[in-house]
């Protein structure tokens, strides 16, 4: 039973979590919205800067009369270029720290089990089957038991 004397007590203690939690969540914050170090908003006002300048020039260019056609298509290239970087470079972000992405890990296959009558083998076989299982992220029992077979030899099959 919480006693009246005890609230302000809970109250100075949810308050100092509230802060801790909305200081960890402006941090998380402020690491999510950037890319190599720099603010998502301010790569998108690069690339609006960018686009405008191509933009002024072309305008100048036309009022002016010159024919520096190549010029202009040069730097549209160059510009996309670095906007397609910069696009790719935000989809493909690294996943958090420590994490390694599945597809690029060789897993190796566990042995065969022979049908040896020991039974550290079995043991060993089993322990190496659910490794792999964990590895290769096989959930339903179904794959399980068709991995499992695949993978005995000799008398084993015969069981």
């Amino acid at each position: 039973m919480l006693y009246l004397a005890e609230v302000p007590d809970s109250i100075r203690y949810l308050e100092s979590r509230l802060e801790e939690i909305s200081e960890k969540t402006g941090t998380i914050d402020a690491v999510a919205g950037r890319d190599e170090g720099l603010p998502i908003q301010e790569l998108l006002e690069r690339v609006d800067t960018l686009e405008a300048n191509i933009n002024f020039r072309r305008t100048v260019n036309y009022e002016r009369g010159d024919s520096s056609s190549g010029f202009d298509a040069h730097m549209e290239e160059h510009v996309n270029a670095r906007l397609n970087l910069t696009m790719r470079a935000m989809a493909n972000q690294a996943p958090a720290e420590g994490a390694i992405l599945v597809s690029r890990v060789k897993i190796p296959k566990p042995k065969p089990f022979c049908g040896a009558r020991d039974a550290k083998a079995l043991e060993n076989y089993i322990f190496h089957l659910e490794q792999y299982f964990k590895a290769t992220n096989t959930v339903t029992e179904e794959a399980k038991v068709t991995l499992a077979t695949m993978h005995l030899s000799e008398d084993a099959k015969l069981w």
